[in-house]
């Protein structure tokens, strides 16, 4: 078994005219070390790709790289820190994709992701995405959030139309992407950024071919520590940090991001006191629905 992963993590966003973050690049070298020590991926098996660097080329090439090499039983994980927000799909009416936004190049969504893994059998190679970004988009003035302001006909459009969303990092193919028809609605306008009820069906999907912990859910925002704390990272990688303190770590994914709520929950009520309306930010897990109860970043031992 091989263990690969690419880890991005982008504070710079000078060229795409957004708003800079200040400790995604903390982030990134902070998991880095967290796969090294805790998971036991070799060095030399993990790129990284930080600020200007994490062009969306980049990060794509190194992607397919890790699958073209990959053998049944190998792990890969793609781990990103930054800005995160969402495009229209270029002809499905009301259908949204979730997007991560490199340093330059374009926005990459779920389904440049899965144009990388097709073919990919997703009962052999555990592919994990851990995305530690806003996917809510809107325009959040809040400065510790992870979304850039969005174009306010992006926003009228996203309000008037917006039915479904396709998370990044699930990598589902045209045909299984009705999997997540209708699941969202009541889109709404509330403080100045975009709100929604995410539906039922907004949860784990069988035909995934990956497992997607993001950093939390479709109708929130992901934070970073104020500048002034003495929390340097974002709240769901300190969470990782936090939990994860011994080498060869072991838990399953559903544990895990039951742990990373409870630590990030404490966080937010520890940094934003006052905010409001009140922050909340619940790490996600999206993705193989037949693979949540085995342990996180290990390799696959059968077939399903």
């Amino acid at each position: 078994m091989v263990k690969r992963a690419v880890i991005v993590g982008i504070n710079d966003y000078s060229v795409q005219g957004v708003n800079s973050l200040a400790m995604c690049v903390r982030d990134a070298r902070a998991f880095y070390h967290l796969l090294v020590d805790a998971f036991l991926f070799e060095p030399d098996n993990i790129m990284t790709y930080l600020d200007l660097a994490a062009d969306s080329a980049v990060i794509l090439r190194a992607l397919r790289y890790c699958v073209a090499q990959s053998q049944p039983g190998d792990v890969i994980c793609f781990y990103y820190s930054g800005h995160g927000s969402r495009l229209p799909h270029p002809v499905n009416a009301g259908q949204f994709y979730e997007c991560i936004i490199p340093a330059s190049g374009r926005w990459i969504s779920d389904h440049e992701l899965f144009m990388i893994s097709d073919g990919l059998q997703p009962s052999w190679v555990n592919f994990t995405c851990v995305f530690d970004s806003c996917h809510s988009g809107g325009m959040s003035l809040e400065a510790e959030a992870r979304t850039p302001a969005m174009e306010q006909t992006l926003v009228q459009r996203i309000i008037t139309q917006m039915r479904t969303l396709i998370p990044c990092g699930t990598m589902l193919s045209p045909t299984d992407r009705i999997v997540c028809e209708g699941n969202v609605n009541n889109v709404r306008l509330d403080h100045d950024r975009i709100d929604l009820d995410p539906g039922p069906n907004f949860t784990t999907v069988q035909r995934a071919k990956t497992t997607l912990i993001s950093g939390c859910r479709p109708d929130e925002l992901s934070y970073e520590g104020p500048v002034s704390s003495t929390v340097k990272n974002g709240l769901m990688t300190k969470s990782f940090l936090d939990l994860v303190n011994q080498s060869n770590f072991q838990i399953d994914h559903r544990s895990l991001v039951d742990e990373l709520n409870m630590r990030v929950g404490a966080y937010v009520t520890q940094l934003f006191p006052s905010a409001s309306p009140a922050i909340v930010q619940q790490p996600q897990l999206i993705g193989q629905d037949n693979r949540m109860g085995q342990n996180f970043l290990e390799g696959f031992t059968d077939s399903r």
